[in-house]
């Protein structure tokens, strides 16, 4: 949001005022991976389909995460969909990358899930959500494309690679549906109703 109030590219902001080499380091491993491209202002999209793009740093506990996100959003239905998630993990030592490179990847899906449909609910005495219909998760034909990147140091000692990148991942979908709207939406999952009440708004 900052980088935006300053019409500057949300990567570069970043990068000219981060001086972690750590954090600096998941940051254009992840944008390079994305081939990321500067948009200091939001890009204008066309027809029913809003294409939206969004970049983060988040971690969980200890270790460094970054993410990318390409999102459509149909503005006639409400409908996102998240269509390539890019996640960059600075775990220090990473014994066994390809098992972090799976975990990554899980967080990436996860992230979209969370973001896209998941949602407790409640009425005045109890849960509501008791299955997967009234609590859906992402189905695997709605599971976006995954790009994970391990970001190796050898000389530092193993922290987490458990949930570092879900922070990251959700705040990059939240990002990429500013991009394509130029609406912050503030409550997920961001629902068929809630985005369509968000844009009419």
């Amino acid at each position: 949001e900052l980088a935006h109030l300053a019409g500057i590219d949300p990567y570069e902001f970043r990068e000219r005022n981060i001086a972690d080499d750590r954090w600096l380091g998941v940051l254009k491993a992840v944008a390079q991976a994305a081939r990321w491209t500067p948009r200091p202002k939001r890009l204008a999209s066309e027809g029913t389909v809003l294409r939206g793009r969004g970049i983060a740093l988040g971690t969980h506990n200890f270790s460094y995460a970054a993410a990318v996100a390409d999102i459509e959003i149909n503005h006639g239905t409400g409908s996102v969909v998240a269509k390539h998630l890019y996640g960059a993990l600075d775990a220090g030592q990473t014994v066994n990358p390809a098992a972090v490179e799976n975990q990554i990847s899980g967080m990436l899906v996860q992230a979209a899930s969370r973001m896209l449909k998941e949602e407790v609910t409640f009425n005045g005495t109890n849960v509501t959500s008791l299955d997967w219909n009234s609590y859906p998760i992402l189905r695997f034909d709605e599971c976006p494309e995954v790009t994970p990147i391990v970001v190796q140091h050898l000389d530092q000692p193993s922290s987490g690679a458990g949930e570092e990148v879900l922070g990251p991942a959700g705040a990059a979908i939240a990002n990429a549906f500013f991009d394509a709207t130029g609406v912050r939406l503030r409550k997920y999952p961001l629902t068929p109703a809630r985005v369509l009440s968000a844009l009419r708004a």
